[in-house]
């Protein structure tokens, strides 16, 4: 006899409680026809409640498609309550592949990472996230992922807290040059507010090398070259949040 069923499961979840793999499958398209669970994708399935509404959310969903896989980018800032806009795309880091798909609205799309640091559990929310540390390192990384430029500034805005430790730790995971230097260059934006250390920005200068990097140069229209991070980048890049270009 079927025991009562998580309110989110992949078929290795329970899989145990049946026979074999055909009395699973007919099992859940029964269950399915009579409007008790939703199949979200190959393998994984919700319960719904009466009104036919899964009864998850996004997030679980997006941590239970593997068993490495987790919230990453904007979709993080979004899980953490930082972020400006609500998208209806969640990125899903990942290094085993998976094909994107669509449900309840949502497009749960990978990301190829490398690293695991600083990708967290949260057992009480039944979520796999990075760090809000790592979420901010990666939207500097990939500005596109992260909502674009104003989104991520507005998501800054926000936080409250970042732990510099944690972010040098990231950094250093991903040991990319272009990276020091966008990174350092946005947060001494914001270096009081965090209370950000001389010797974090000095870690990351240390990193820099000759070569001359162009950041955002089509976002604005005052660009200048920053000796400090060898950037060329823009003379004010708070502006964007302030109403002006």
């Amino acid at each position: 006899m079927v025991k009562n069923l998580p309110y989110l499961f992949a078929k290795k979840d329970v899989i145990d409680q049946f026979a074999d793999d055909k009395q699973f499958e007919n099992h859940m398209a029964s269950q399915v026809r009579s409007g008790k669970i939703v199949k979200i994708r190959n393998s994984l399935y919700a319960q719904i409640d009466n009104l036919g509404v899964p009864l998850t959310t996004k997030f679980e969903i997006a941590s239970k498609i593997n068993d490495e896989s987790f919230v990453s980018h904007h979709s993080a800032l979004e899980y953490y309550g930082v972020a400006n806009q609500v998208f209806n795309t969640l990125t899903v880091g990942s290094k085993r592949k998976f094909n994107d798909f669509s449900f309840d609205d949502v497009d749960y799309t990978r990301q190829a990472i490398k690293d695991y640091t600083q990708v967290i559990y949260i057992v009480t929310a039944g979520v796999r996230v990075t760090t809000l540390e790592r979420a901010v390192v990666d939207c500097i990384d990939n500005i596109d992922l992260g909502g674009g430029i104003d989104e991520l500034l507005n998501a800054l805005e926000q936080i409250r807290v970042l732990d510099e430790n944690r972010l040098a730790e990231i950094l250093r995971a991903y040991n990319k040059v272009i990276l020091y230097q966008k990174v350092g260059f946005i947060l001494e934006q914001y270096k009081e507010k965090y209370m950000l250390s001389d010797k974090f920005f000095a870690d990351c200068k240390s990193r820099l090398t000759n070569q001359i990097k162009y950041f955002l140069n089509d976002e604005y229209s005052d660009i200048a070259f920053n000796s400090d991070w060898q950037l060329m980048a823009p003379k004010n890049l708070k502006s964007r949040i302030s109403g002006g270009f």
